[in-house]
């Protein structure tokens, strides 16, 4: 009896802190900017220019 409280109180924190995790992540991707095409690329851009 004892172990099925321990179980099922770990299992009530791991769906908690799996919960909060995906909250932070979805809340992190609807902030972040888009980067665009030539901000994206910029960097190989410049190294492809100089090498010709």
């Amino acid at each position: 009896m004892r172990r099925l409280v321990f179980a099922a109180a770990l299992l009530a924190v791991a769906t908690v802190g799996f919960h909060s995790f995906i909250s932070a992540s979805l809340a992190a991707a609807r902030e972040a900017k888009a980067a665009t095409f030539a901000e994206r690329f910029a960097p190989a851009v410049e190294l492809m220019a100089k090498q010709h």
